[in-house]
């Protein structure tokens, strides 16, 4: 098990721009052009604190049929978690619409687990697999599952909460290690 905290994040005003444009925020409107919104997802990426707690569980695993998105020869829990979150920052900067904090907090945990999804794919990589796309953990049962294999509570703080995940500004993902085809060629 692996536990990486206070890593730094980026986060990349393109796509800020893009999930602002996708949900009808305009964010030029409230001031927020390509210089603004770049410090300001600056001063916002130094005010996280970013962790991720992830491991990889081998077959054959209790609970590889309610964590694993598919059989494979092995699979990979990921907990991503902003902390507080942009709750410290969010009172400071009021200029920014309020439409568009969750796609932020979004944004931001995209980016966490795609840190940590990197370096297990490093070890896969080792040892000839290949991963599956990400599948995020959503039933009650699922979170408990995989919060209790990844001793969540303790190197993170983060808890399930009436079927949630506590503090909100937490992910939890798995993916499927599977074997590379060999490509067959002409004998």
């Amino acid at each position: 098990m692996r536990k990486i905290k206070g890593f730094k994040l980026t986060l990349r005003p393109h796509v800020v721009k893009q999930r602002a444009k996708k949900f009808k925020i305009d964010i030029e409107a409230a001031g927020l052009g390509e210089l603004a919104l770049a410090k300001f997802l600056e001063r916002a990426s130094k005010a996280l604190t970013p962790g991720v707690v992830f491991d990889t569980f081998g077959h054959p695993d209790a609970d590889q049929s309610l964590l694993s998105p598919m059989p494979g020869l092995a699979y990979s829990l990921i907990l991503a978690s902003l902390g507080e979150g942009f709750g410290p920052i969010r009172a400071k900067e009021a200029s920014i619409p309020e439409a568009l904090w969750p796609y932020l907090e979004e944004h931001a945990l995209d980016e966490a687990v795609r840190f940590a999804s990197a370096l297990i794919a490093d070890e896969a990589e080792k040892d000839n697999c290949e991963l599956s796309p990400l599948s995020p953990i959503a039933s009650p049962e699922a979170l408990e599952a995989a919060l209790r294999k990844l001793d969540a509570g303790a190197k993170l703080g983060v808890t399930v909460d009436n079927g949630r995940l506590s503090p909100s500004a937490s992910l939890a993902v798995s993916q499927s290690w599977l074997a590379k085809s060999k490509a067959k060629g002409r004998k």
